[in-house]
C-alpha cells in the first residue's frame, strides 16, 4: 500500500484530473458568462462580462488546460500506456485542438475586448462552446477507453 501511495504515476494522476477540473471550471463558467452577453445590451454590463470572461480564462482555462495536458503527457509514457491505442490518439488531437482554440483564438480575443478593444467575435463566443464540447468528449475517452 505505501509504494502506491508514493508512486509518481498515482501522484501525477490525481494532479492531472485536478488540473482537468481547473481547467473544465473555467471553458464551462466562460461558457455560460458568454452566452448572458449575448443577451445584454447594457455597454457597462457587457464590459464587465467581458472581464469577467477574461479572468476566468485568464486563470482557470489555460493554466488548466496546459497543466492537465502536460500532466496527461506524462501519464502516457510514465505509466507505459504509449500512444498506440485509439483513445490515447483521439484523445491527443482533440486535446490539442482545445489547446490551439484556448490560446490562439480564445485568451487573446478576450483579452483584447475586456480591455476594451472592441466587441468580441461570435466566432469566438462560439469556440468557448465547442472547447466545452471538446472536454466532454476527453472526459469520455478517458473514462472508457473505448478503443
Amino acid at each position: 500500500m505505501g509504494g502506491l501511495i508514493t508512486s509518481p504515476v498515482v501522484w501525477t494522476r490525481t494532479l492531472h484530473v485536478l488540473a482537468a477540473l481547473w481547467a473544465a471550471a473555467g471553458i464551462f463558467a466562460t461558457a455560460v458568462v458568454l452566452a448572458i452577453l449575448k443577451r445584454t445590451a447594457d455597454s457597462g454590463g457587457r464590459q464587465l462580462g467581458l472581464r469577467v470572461a477574461w479572468r476566468l480564462t485568464a486563470v482557470y482555462t489555460v493554466p488548466g488546460v496546459i497543466v492537465a495536458g502536460l500532466l496527461g503527457f506524462y501519464q502516457v509514457t510514465a505509466a507505459r500506456m504509449g500512444f498506440r491505442a485509439g483513445w490515447v490518439q483521439a484523445s491527443s488531437v482533440l486535446y490539442l485542438v482545445l489547446l490551439a482554440i484556448v490560446l490562439l483564438a480564445q485568451a487573446p480575443a478576450l483579452r483584447k475586448a475586456a480591455q476594451g478593444g472592441g466587441p468580441l467575435s461570435p466566432a469566438v463566443a462560439m469556440l468557448t462552446h465547442v472547447g466545452a464540447l471538446l472536454v466532454v468528449l476527453l472526459v469520455l475517452l478517458m473514462a472508457f477507453k473505448p478503443f
